[in-house]
């Protein structure tokens, strides 16, 4: 029992820490707000609602309707550590109680956190005094990665396996057996071989410097052997999730290699990661004045952590680690730095500080007081400053006053350590010690760990889910620009909104043509025609007001949202015969190009004019517009943010973007003002949509339980989805081949008279990791009659350092030439 009480103590404090934490920002189970900020609220969280769905025997694992037909694989992996064990708690969870859940859910994995560095600490370092254990537990616990990233809960899974990676790690250099280093390897690239990059490129740096100084030269070979093998079958063993994931992520916009490079971009920003980890800074620094040529543990560390400040310094080199852009996330392996500080520091321990005396003189009072004086200053600076670093937001960006405030409670903390560390009395010491640790992560964490009610996104659709009957059938849309772009997961139902992040740039490119908003690769239905809703077959849509035009029949109300069905007739795809070569000028001209290629017509949808204008001496625009029908009016603009805003009579429109903004319904004249931020000419287009002309569109394709039916009197069928890989479509049984109609839709020549169509979908290369992971479990039962001879030896070595030789001339030495070259 002592035994078990001694491995879960560290867990235990840090339950109790971040117990108080969140009884003092009011956060679930003590209040009833919860930890979702930034990407959680409108990625991570709604994600889990997916998994849910998914353990409760709804949807498919691999597809889903939104952005009109995906693949959700590889988000379900990067989002929501979709193999994570963890996650079978969701299904005991109340579906209505995710977000709550959610803040249960970073507490455990942090107190995993703690459970697996200590079983570390205690494996590498046994001789040490436990007070020293569990404190150097607690402070990697609560490193700097975790407290600026505890939000991207699908991270922490390989935060808690890292530890007990490198303890494997270490056994199979020392030839101890390798099933351990194999197991936890497969599960961590299983969970997201998107993270577990950054742990196989840690591998090989600890490898490469453990072998060079540790290991003979006549034994290395051997040495990485096992090494190669083992990592091959734990690299085979999770291609079912890693290679379908790393598939996409190529072939996405996601990836790009060809961000703008700054020297020391975001330094600000990345070294927060290890100031917030002033003690261990404190021990690396008492370790290096020990150094020695013959300590070579000393001279492991030291490059180590040199090979990691490189990229903390010189962005350049981050960059490319990151494989070419982080997207706002500087420092991802952060916590390996984190790590490496904690190990190192208890290794000062070990070798330098095993003797503590236990006497006590007049100076340990006077140290202790000094702390304590520290401790009141540091308390009034963040009792003047920490709301400001709290409302500034330090996770994406810091500014040179934040930071600066940042720095100085960093420094005040260290010397706190200082003090500490002098106090000769054993026990005083570790109390001392013990304080201002927890003292710094409850500062620390005050900044990074509380509820901001700006993001909370999730918990309204939540409330629309609850409060309104949400119909499963038919694609819906928001009519706002403020909102959660991953409602359809939340709702469990298809639109064109989502954060797939993951998705081909053709679809981002095709939507933003239509005049609908794209920001990176996130798609909104905000913006676009009510022609082309038709076209994509939005069904239901959420409008910020209530609506007279009867286009839309009302379906229910709650909070500041409106439902309203659309009447016009449902679009399951077009048939039609031209040839479909349509250039994109602006999206009105787009979407009369696209009305006239289906429709086989010379008359547009769109009644547009082009205008450039410069605004008066008071910076206003003003237009008196003709309409002389019930239709739509729309602004489309071609340089973002030049407009304040405009009123339509007295409809005020805020926040113009480059997509298509909606004006308004009308059937008599309207006055349009603009305001204008500069005093230059400004190019725009005004279009109008009669509303007749959309009611007496039809597509003449009957869908029903997943099948289209059409009797063919055209050459081609449009279906409004996305012509991803891996779809397949069925005519009267048969798997014919797809075009791509407007570069992204499906579109499918058709058998003369009926024709039965299904449309179904495979994942690229699931299959092909099945078969890969099914070699890996194969080769793992006959691991240990897996020997080399000499030319097998000699290969793994020659190509060991092949990949060591190639991988630190592309990070470390063509990333200052790219670097200098983009100069």
């Amino acid at each position: 029992m002592r035994r078990i009480i001694k491995y879960i103590l560290p867990s235990i404090i840090t339950m109790i820490i971040l117990g108080i934490v969140f009884y003092v920002n009011d956060i679930f189970p003590f209040g009833n707000k919860a930890l979702i900020q930034v990407d959680a609220d409108y990625l991570y969280v709604p994600v889990l609602y997916k998994i849910y769905d998914l353990l409760h025997g709804n949807g498919s694992i691999f597809y889903t309707g939104l952005g009109l037909g995906n693949s959700i694989y590889a988000s379900l992996i990067i989002q929501g550590s979709l193999y994570s064990p963890l996650n079978i708690f969701l299904y005991f969870v109340d579906r209505d109680m995710i977000i709550e859940y959610f803040s249960l859910f970073i507490m455990l994995k942090i107190c995993l956190i703690s459970l697996t560095t200590y079983i570390y600490v205690n494996y590498k370092y046994p001789k040490v005094n436990y007070f020293y254990q569990v404190l150097f537990t607690l402070l990697y616990t609560f490193n700097g990665f975790i407290l600026l990233n505890y939000s991207n809960e699908m991270w922490l899974d390989i935060v808690i396996l890292f530890p007990l990676l490198v303890m494997y790690l270490d056994k199979l250099l020392t030839d101890k057996g390798n099933i351990g280093y194999i197991v936890i390897l497969s599960v961590m690239g299983i969970i997201t071989f998107y993270f577990s990059y950054f742990v196989l490129l840690f591998i090989l740096i600890y490898s490469f410097v453990y072998l060079k100084l540790f290991i003979k030269e006549d034994k290395r070979k051997e040495i990485i052997f096992r090494l190669g093998k083992a990592s091959l079958i734990s690299l085979l063993i999770s291609s079912f999730s890693s290679m379908p994931l790393m598939w996409q992520i190529f072939n996405s916009s996601r990836y790009a290699t060809d961000s703008e490079l700054y020297l020391f971009d975001n330094f600000f920003s990345k070294s927060l990661y290890v100031l917030f980890s002033p003690f261990l800074i404190l021990m690396f620094i008492k370790l290096l004045t020990r150094y020695n040529k013959k300590d070579l543990e000393i001279r492991k560390y030291l490059m180590i952590v040199f090979l990691y400040v490189i990229p903390l310094i010189f962005d350049p080199v981050n960059t490319l680690i990151h494989g070419g852009g982080y997207w706002s996330f500087p420092y991802r392996y952060g916590f390996i730095m984190s790590f490496v500080l904690c190990d190192s520091g208890l290794y000062y321990i070990y070798r330098y500080c095993n003797k503590e005396c236990i006497s006590f003189d007049i100076s340990n009072a006077i140290y202790m007081m000094l702390v304590v004086i520290l401790a009141s200053l540091g308390y009034i600076f963040n009792y003047n400053y920490g709301k400001d670093i709290t409302r500034y937001g330090i996770l994406l960006s810091v500014n040179s006053r934040i930071y600066s405030y940042i720095v100085l409670i960093v420094v005040i903390v260290f010397l706190m350590y200082v003090f500490s560390l002098l106090i000769g009395n054993k026990y005083m010491k570790y109390i001392t010690l013990l304080g201002v640790s927890l003292y710094g992560i409850f500062i620390f964490s005050s900044w990074t760990i509380y509820h901001n009610n700006s993001y909370f996104l999730s918990n309204d659709i939540r409330k629309i889910n609850n409060d309104m009957e949400i119909l499963p059938e038919g694609r819906y849309r928001f009519m706002n620009e403020v909102y959660n772009p991953y409602y359809g997961l939340i709702l469990d139902v298809d639109a064109l909104d989502n954060c797939l992040h993951v998705v081909p740039k053709e679809i981002t490119d095709t939507y933003r043509r239509l005049g609908y908003h794209v920001e990176r690769t996130t798609i909104y239905s905000l913006g676009g025609t009510i022609f082309s809703d038709w076209l994509l077959n939005f069904k239901y849509a959420f409008f910020d007001k209530e609506i007279s035009d009867d286009m839309y029949t009302y379906v229910g109300k709650t909070g500041n949202w409106w439902l309203y069905k659309y009447n016009y007739r449902e679009n399951y795809g077009v048939l039609f015969n031209n040839i479909d070569d349509i250039k994109y000028i602006n999206s009105f001209d787009y979407q009369n190009k696209i009305y006239n290629n289906l429709f086989n017509t010379d008359k547009n949808i769109i009644d547009y004019t082009e205008y450039e204008l410069m605004p008066n001496e008071d910076g206003i625009i003003k237009i008196d517009y003709n309409i002389d029908d019930y239709g739509y009016l729309y602004l489309s603009i071609d340089e973002e943010g030049i407009i304040d805003h405009i009123s339509a009579n007295d409809n005020q429109i805020y926040s113009i973007k480059k997509h298509i903004k909606y004006l308004g319904y009308y059937q008599d004249d309207v006055t349009l003002k603009m305001d204008i931020r500069k005093q230059e000419k400004v190019k725009f287009r005004i279009g109008f949509i009669k509303k007749n002309d959309i009611m007496n569109l039809d597509s003449s394709v009957k869908y029903k339980n997943d099948t289209y039916y059409v009797n063919a009197n055209s050459k081609y069928l449009y279906l409004p989805i996305n012509n991803i890989s891996g779809i397949k479509v069925y005519v009267n049984g048969k798997n014919v081949k797809t075009d791509k109609y407007l570069d992204n839709f499906i579109k499918i020549k058709l058998d003369d008279g009926e024709n039965i169509i299904k449309v179904k979908y495979e994942q690229p290369l699931f299959k092909v990791g099945i078969i890969f992971s099914l070699l890996g479990i194969v080769l793992l039962i006959f691991n240990k009659k897996i020997k080399a001879n000499n030319l097998i030896l000699n290969i793994s070595y020659n190509c060991y350092y092949l990949i060591i030789i190639g991988l630190y001339l592309y990070f470390y030495v063509y990333a200052f030439i790219r670097y200098m070259l983009g100069k």
